[in-house]
């Protein structure tokens, strides 16, 4: 008899190359996924992989049952959505992943309308990297996932995964308070900061490859001093003088007046805010509750850093001295 995890394993198996990744993708110790295959070649009565050097590989045999495995997983996936339909309330449990800025400034309240309208339902809710969700979605860990897709690097979507883009977030540039350009009223050419040091997203992420691009397209190479994918790490930087840096502008950054963020004048300078769910799961009413309620916020957010932005601008005007209209 073939069992569902060793199902899923070989599933794994097949998406990632190795049975150690495979394995800690499912939280399994490599000894316990190593068992559990041999148990299904045993099962199966025949080899699916056999080793070269020191991987693995496929026989025809193992392709063709991950194959049936993969639409095994898919079809009990639909049948979960079925099953809820009928029950007529969504419920049960459903994840949801969000990069920082997303699971700051909009997940709270997404989580707040979803306990006020559909108390049956338990939201667990997770901040992510990017590159982590793109891998827990497909593999089922999170049902949905909120994600940037940078202009200069968009986001590679894996096979069975639906995308939809909830609304546009530009990037700003972010100085210190002091800074040569920080007064400016328009916006800021790249090629106008060739000379500074930057603070960048971690090599190798979406966030860390924006700067290196949007540089490379302005004819230089950035001279990137420190790198985090942590906003308040990088406007905390940023506003101690230690380089200038490029942020969402979604991004909560009030309480930083030691840092002002103004506009880019370059191609590629911005991102979409996606949402990544599986094909399989579109249908559920979980996710379709969850996915409105993400729908709603964004544009509530951006309102609110209209407003605070507004603000902080009073705020400087008053303590420098400086006279505001009224009305």
């Amino acid at each position: 008899m073939l069992s569902l995890p060793a199902l899923r394993l070989l599933h794994e198996l097949r998406r990632r190359g190795t049975l150690t990744a495979a394995a800690e993708a499912l939280h399994l110790s490599r000894s316990a996924a190593s068992h559990q295959l041999a148990a299904l070649q045993r099962a199966a009565g025949v080899a699916l992989t056999e080793k070269v050097g020191r991987t693995l590989r496929f026989t025809e045999a193992g392709l063709l049952l991950a194959g049936h495995a993969e639409r095994v997983l898919h079809e009990l996936e639909e049948a979960g959505t079925v099953a809820e339909r009928v029950r007529g309330d969504p419920s049960g449990v459903i994840r949801i992943g969000a990069v920082q800025t997303i699971a700051a400034g909009v997940l709270p309240g997404v989580l707040t309308d979803l306990a006020a309208e559909h108390p049956r339902l338990r939201v667990e809710a997770a901040h992510v990297t990017t590159e982590e969700a793109q891998d827990a979605v497909p593999a089922g860990r999170l049902d949905l996932a909120v994600v940037s897709s940078y202009d200069s690097a968009p986001l590679t979507i894996q096979p069975g995964t639906h995308t939809e883009v909830l609304f546009r977030d530009p990037v700003r540039l972010a100085l210190p308070a002091g800074h040569r350009l920080a007064r400016r009223s328009g916006v800021v050419r790249i090629a106008e900061l060739a000379g500074e040091r930057w603070i960048a997203g971690e090599a190798g992420s979406y966030f860390g490859r924006l700067v290196p691009a949007l540089c490379h397209r302005a004819g230089f190479t950035p001279d990137i001093l420190h790198r985090t994918s942590d906003v308040a790490v990088l406007a905390a930087f940023v506003t101690a003088g230690h380089g200038v840096a490029c942020v969402p502008a979604i991004a909560d950054l009030a309480r930083w007046p030691g840092m002002v963020t103004v506009g880019i004048d370059a191609e590629d300078a911005g991102r979409d805010i996606v949402v990544l769910l599986r094909e399989g799961s579109r249908g559920r009413p979980a996710v379709q509750v969850a996915l409105a309620a993400l729908r709603r916020h964004p544009v509530d957010r951006e309102r609110s850093l209209s407003q605070r932005a507004e603000f902080s601008w009073i705020a400087r005007r008053v303590e420098s001295g400086g006279r505001t209209r009224s009305g």
